[in-house]
């Protein structure tokens, strides 16, 4: 298997991180309150990356996970204010034969989707969702609650896992025809909601629900991979330049020791992360998609909370970008099952 990354893909890399570098600065997440319209506007638009992994047919380009990977690792850096997490997940989660008339409109940008899996007591395990779609004419309809729902308030489109005659699956439904309340979260650069439906239109749009969870695990873990090299950058960057009895505090070797350790976390991060997107393709993908969220959210927690410490006294105020990074990454970390469920799902796929 080849681990590197290609010119092509390099070179995407360089013009997002470009792009989010110039337009996603630190007062421009500050300010947009979770959703920075004319960035997402302009992200989809200019930079077309919301069509990465569509298929051409459906006008997008035909690119793999691995490119979608490396703009949310992008997007993870500077804690990006826009629903690209959301939309692309949802839109590898779909079947292309039953979502014709959705990926276009996904591929150009012109609606934001998001997944719906977790619910209220029953978390993001199908076999206890009490949400239920039923036949009603050529279509279904929807009822049920899901909760911590990634940019639900501003979707347009909301795909939900939800159980028909004892089988789980994916539907489509307009968020006009839903209750949406958003959530008071952690993380104030992405918000969250809490939606009900109520004999609500849908329409099925694929079938693969474990595949859905895994792919939400794994983008949560390329994410965070982002999260945790931005602030241990961060990090660094402060203890070259902070003195303390006339040296720089990246002087000492106890601090020193300390950011190797997040160093070593943080590369172990990027290697369980990327490969499972490189096998998102095949059966590995449901081992190695939760145990990617495991690694790379466990190692963002450790590295943003450590990051406010080695900063000192201006690492715990509001005005450092510090304890954005650590809500970020805390958020990632509880999202579809915190680390002893996930140890449980990675013991009981692997037979151990």
């Amino acid at each position: 298997m080849e681990f590197g990354f290609t010119a092509e893909q390099t070179d995407l890399r360089d013009t997002v991180r470009a792009f989010l570098t110039r337009h996603a600065t630190s007062a421009r997440v500050r300010a947009a309150d979770g959703f920075d319209a004319e960035l997402w506007r302009r992200l989809a638009g200019e930079l077309g990356v919301t069509a990465l992994a569509i298929d051409e047919k459906h006008g997008g380009f035909g690119a793999s996970e691995v490119e979608v990977g490396i703009v949310l690792e992008e997007a993870g850096r500077v804690l990006l204010p826009a629903p690209y997490l959301s939309t692309v997940t949802a839109a590898a989660a779909v079947d292309p034969a039953l979502a014709a008339d959705l990926l276009p409109r996904l591929a150009d940008g012109s609606v934001i989707v998001t997944l719906a899996l977790a619910e209220p007591g029953a978390g993001w395990t199908p076999d206890r969702w009490a949400c239920t779609a039923r036949r009603s004419g050529d279509g279904y309809v929807l009822d049920g609650v899901k909760e911590h729902v990634l940019d639900g308030a501003i979707a347009d489109v909301v795909v939900v896992a939800a159980v028909c005659d004892g089988e789980p699956g994916l539907y489509a439904v307009r968020a006009a025809d839903l209750r949406c309340t958003p959530h008071d979260t952690l993380d104030p650069t992405r918000r969250q909601a809490r939606l009900e439906f109520e004999a609500v239109p849908a329409s099925l749009v694929g079938r693969d629900v474990r595949r859905a969870v895994e792919l939400l695990w794994a983008a949560l873990a390329v994410e965070s991979v982002g999260v945790a090299r931005a602030s241990l950058e961060l990090t660094v960057d402060y203890l070259r330049t902070r003195q303390q009895f006339g040296v720089p505090l990246a002087h000492f070797q106890a601090l020193r020791h300390r950011v190797a350790e997040l160093a070593v976390a943080v590369e172990a991060a990027t290697s369980s992360a990327w490969y499972a997107l490189r096998v998102a393709g095949t059966e590995e993908f449901t081992i190695a998609a939760p145990l990617a969220k495991l690694v790379a959210t466990r190692a963002a927690y450790a590295v943003t909370a450590e990051s406010i410490q080695l900063h000192g006294a201006i690492g715990f105020t509001w005005e450092h970008d510090a304890h954005l990074y650590f809500k970020r990454a805390t958020a990632n970390r509880l999202l579809l099952g915190d680390e002893v469920a996930l140890r449980r799902v990675i013991a009981a796929r692997a037979g151990l």
